[in-house]
């Protein structure tokens, strides 16, 4: 018998139900530890996305070289939202 089933025996649930809600708690607290760190990144440099670290860029307000690591770090971590965002949304109801 696999961890699943056992788990869903002994919580009296079906299994689906339970891989379902299993799979939805993971991506919820994925999406909420990207999200602390889109924030802190963010704060650190006084904007809430990518494309407003980019205008500052652009604007001269910040020099690349200061701001690279952060910058990849941020597009990264957006991306990874949204990787977590749409698996959220194909989940069934």
């Amino acid at each position: 018998m696999e961890v699943i089933d056992e788990v869903a025996s002994t919580l009296k649930m079906d299994r689906d139900t339970l891989a379902r809600v299993s799979v939805k708690a993971f991506l919820e607290k994925e999406l909420r530890c990207i999200e602390a760190e889109i924030f802190e990144l963010g704060a650190r440099h006084g904007v809430r996305s990518i494309v407003e670290l980019d205008d500052k860029l652009k604007k001269g307000e910040v020099r690349e070289a200061d701001i690279l690591d952060d910058f990849q770090e941020l597009d990264f971590l957006e991306s990874r939202r949204d990787e977590l965002l749409a698996a959220m949304k194909s989940l069934p109801q």
